[in-house]
């Protein structure tokens, strides 16, 4: 998966989209089905999320200052949601991915 370095406040953050961080958006009710239904909320959550592996210290709140901060210097955070989005696609593809040549392992399946 790809990673996405930013600066914020003279700080550099180091953001990215991981098997945990999907965890714990599932875990917090995250659905990308229903992105529509809640997009304040899920655009949030993502971003939060983008911070959880390597910046441990960063607290939901702090996450959504820094967003604010972000969007105050200039910058869009709709981009930084974008890539998070479509490296939530790219694993959840990779998870399904039954038609791949890297798939084509033998199973030993023995039916009781």
């Amino acid at each position: 998966m790809r990673k996405l370095k930013l600066k914020i406040n003279d700080k550099d953050y180091l953001l990215e989209m991981s098997r945990d961080s999907i965890k714990w958006l599932e875990m917090n009710g995250f659905s990308i089905d229903e992105f529509d239904k809640k997009p304040v909320t899920y655009y949030d959550m993502i971003w939060m999320s983008l911070f959880l592996v390597n910046h441990k210290d960063v607290n939901p709140n702090l996450a959504i200052k820094l967003m604010d901060s972000y969007k105050k210097s200039g910058k869009k955070p709709a981009n930084v949601i974008k890539f998070a989005i479509e490296e939530y696609q790219a694993f959840m593809s990779a998870l399904t991915d039954t038609d791949s040549a890297e798939n084509e392992e033998e199973l030993e399946i023995i039916e009781i």
